[in-house]
């Protein structure tokens, strides 16, 4: 039912994915106020490439993206897009960003891609037909919390001291419990690591929808999870994350 948008997704996260891979670091030497600036310029020249293929090929389609907010239109279908997930890597080089489209209908995703130009990567899923990775079937891995990698969101410097502290506690009870942490601080990176088995969990405190929509489909169509722990979601395969639960609750 959903197939039809597939070759439109794939493509425009390809081209959106080749649009801003020649611009990565270009803002490491730059002062902070600057790579911020530069930063945030590459997110809205994306996402307007991105929105204008959408509207010229599905005009009636609604669109809520991370800058330019909600589009309207007439139809339950709505593309939810991240531009540039994993902007502080991208302006400093560092290879682990992405941008993650998603196709919604009456909130579900459906239909998902997410682009990892710097590596060559490029994930995709539609409901019920499995998610992909270049092409090649990908699934999450059997594995419990003992044997699992662990990813949370960011630590931020500047960001939510209470948010850091708990966190932080949560940390501190899980890394004798799991076999490593790992922090990237991007879910375009993540979310569909998890899908492929590259690793096992994530914790994101009140993630943003247009960070999280395309790897929430790409996940579960390779057999894994989502769950809520109050103001947290984990995702994760189908042994970690109900784990994790009984640890932290």
């Amino acid at each position: 039912m959903y197939n039809e948008y597939l070759p439109f997704m794939i493509k425009l996260a390809k081209d959106a994915g080749e649009f801003i891979l020649p611009h990565a670091g270009k803002a490491g030497q730059q002062t902070a106020k600057a790579a911020k600036d530069f930063v945030t310029e590459m997110d809205i020249r994306v996402e307007k490439f991105v929105i204008d293929r959408i509207q010229e090929q599905y005009p009636t389609h609604r669109i809520f993206s991370e800058e330019a907010g909600s589009l309207s239109g007439t139809e339950d279908f709505e593309w939810v897009i991240d531009p540039i997930d994993g902007t502080i890597n991208y302006s400093i080089g560092f290879p682990l960003y992405g941008v993650s489209i998603a196709l919604t209908y009456q909130g579900e995703p459906v239909v998902a891609a997410i682009s990892l130009p710097a590596l060559g990567e490029l994930f995709w899923a539609v409901k019920g037909e499995g998610a992909f990775l270049n092409g090649e079937q990908i699934r999450v891995r059997d594995v419990d919390l003992s044997e699992s990698f662990l990813s949370f969101g960011d630590f931020a410097k500047d960001g939510d001291k209470q948010s850091n502290a708990e966190r932080l506690e949560m940390l501190s009870k899980l890394v004798d419990e799991v076999y490593r942490v790992r922090i990237i601080g991007t879910a375009a990176v993540t979310l569909p690591y998890i899908a492929a088995g590259r690793w096992d969990a994530v914790i994101y405190r009140s993630p943003q929808h247009y960070d999280i929509a395309a790897g929430q489909l790409i996940i579960a169509e390779a057999g894994g999870l989502e769950a809520d722990l109050g103001e947290y979601k984990i995702f994760s395969n189908s042994k970690v994350a109900p784990q994790l639960i009984k640890l932290l609750s």
